[in-house]
């Protein structure tokens, strides 16, 4: 595992688009790997927000992507977004430049055709360019008889090609993914992902196409829908994109942004919804010619398409929520103690407390991880350059403030005599260690305090979070 972490930091440092996957590949059970796909996430949001400045012309976009590739290799498929803000933003060198990168990286994804058509309307050359530079199977035969020449050869392109087409079978079962919601519960990692996809189809489709009728569907079903009704529902089921063009790219950016791991094809309530979807824009001309008979069908799969959308609610719902308890703290406290031999950093005693009854954050669970490791982290090097006792603990707990709101506190204390304020820790950078904590803690209306410790401790640390409550959130 060393070495292969080795070989993919090295990737990185080279600025190789080969390196994102060789990180993407490390095993999450190893402490490299589980250190590898967390800065992954983080560089991830990094990445995507430096786009959207870009998209919107706003201050900071180069920042943001500067500050995320220090931290992690950037997704290949990011580079196609990028390509699109420059050239739309006039950047033409930097656009053709970043589609050059998507296409030798995703010369064979779903949208490596159109990358080619964009690219070579902004500069012919570089199409050429590229196509030259994929990689080609060359087959050669025995120098031998023109007969037995002919027959190795197409002996060697046969063999090769149901070689490779058993290789891909077999690939392909292994690695078959299931459903969103058996991804979302066996990767962590994947929780904001899957957040902020879910966010945008329901936004974009189910309640800004479909749900937008509801009224005009009731009153059709009633028999008093009025002709500007019925209109409003043509104009917005049936005006600009086709629904159906609409759903099957959402379903594309699930599929690029979470792999193989993920098939919506055995997620039976996306196919259930994509039925009423189909069932839907089947029925445009006979809304256009007022047959009445359209509301049966109309009505029941906006019904199904408001059932999908409260799961899909209450699956975001669950992922945004993180239980903290000992098993939580024990876990992040194991990873980081797996990161230092003990000869490196030797401890005389680390301390773990958990709540004394169940307490949930509104804070994504590889968020939350992320943030406990840096400060833990910080906590236990500070401790191994110091004179012993060398002690740290940390605890979780519960208090009711004088709004009647809960706070929950996380707090790492420790023996070290290093000087640390709050102040100190919102100066550090935004991609290393605490600096990454205050990056976190913004997203979360979350706050951090240093303060003395007592109790045998030198200084504590602790992150404040609001508890979260009973209830659907939206």
């Amino acid at each position: 595992m060393a070495e292969d972490w080795a070989r993919a930091e090295e990737l990185w440092q080279a600025r190789d688009p080969a390196a994102y996957d060789d990180w993407l590949l490390l095993d999450e059970a190893t402490p490299e790997g589980r250190n590898a796909h967390e800065r992954l996430v983080a560089a991830d949001l990094l990445y995507r927000e430096g786009i959207r400045r870009l998209v919107t012309g706003e201050e900071g976009a180069r920042d943001a992507i500067v500050e995320g590739r220090e931290l992690a290799p950037i997704d290949p498929d990011n580079y196609l977004s990028l390509a699109r803000a420059c050239r739309d933003q006039g950047l033409t060198g930097r656009a053709v430049e970043y589609y050059r990168k998507f296409i030798v990286a995703r010369p064979r994804g779903p949208d490596a055709d159109a990358a080619r058509a964009e690219l070579g309307e902004i500069d012919p050359s570089s199409v050429a360019e590229v196509l030259w530079s994929e990689p080609t199977v060359v087959v050669t035969a025995p120098a031998v008889g023109p007969s037995l020449i002919a027959t190795s050869a197409i002996s060697a392109v046969v063999g090769s090609f149901l070689t490779m087409a058993l290789g891909l079978l077999v690939l392909t079962r292994r690695r078959r993914g299931g459903p969103l919601n058996k991804l979302a519960a066996s990767s962590p990692e994947l929780h904001p992902a899957i957040a902020y996809l879910v966010g945008s189809l329901r936004h974009e489709l189910l309640k800004h196409r479909v749900g937008a009728v509801g009224d005009a569907i009731q009153a059709l079903g009633r028999g008093g829908a009025t002709d500007a009704q019925l209109t409003f529902v043509e104009g917005r089921l049936f005006g600009g994109e086709p629904l159906m063009s609409s759903w099957k790219a959402h379903l594309a950016s699930f599929e690029r942004a979470l792999g193989y791991r993920l098939d919506l094809r055995r997620d039976r309530q996306f196919r259930r919804a994509e039925r009423a979807i189909a069932r839907i824009s089947a029925l445009e001309g006979r809304i256009a010619k007022r047959e009445a008979s359209v509301e049966r069908v109309l009505s029941q799969s906006y019904e199904v398409l408001q059932a999908f959308d409260r799961e899909l609610a209450k699956l975001v719902h669950h992922l945004v929520r993180t239980r903290v308890d000992l098993e939580l703290l024990e876990g992040v406290v194991a990873d980081v103690r797996g990161e230092y031999a003990p000869s490196l950093v030797e401890l005389d005693t680390i301390e773990i407390n958990g709540p004394d009854e169940i307490v949930e954050v509104e804070v994504f669970r590889v968020d939350l991880v992320l943030i406990l490791k840096n400060v833990i982290r910080n906590a236990v090097l500070a401790v191994g350059r110091t004179d012993a006792p060398r002690r740290v603990s940390v605890d979780a707990r519960v208090e009711l403030e004088a709004t009647g709101e809960e706070i929950v506190f996380l707090t790492v204390r420790d023996t070290s005599t290093e000087q640390l304020s709050r102040e100190s820790i919102y100066d550090r950078r935004v991609d290393r260690g605490l600096g990454l904590v205050t990056a976190a803690l913004t997203r979360y209306d979350g706050a951090i305090e240093v303060e003395r410790a007592g109790l045998g401790y030198e200084k504590a640390v602790s992150i404040r979070f609001f508890r979260a409550l009973d209830g659907e959130v939206e």
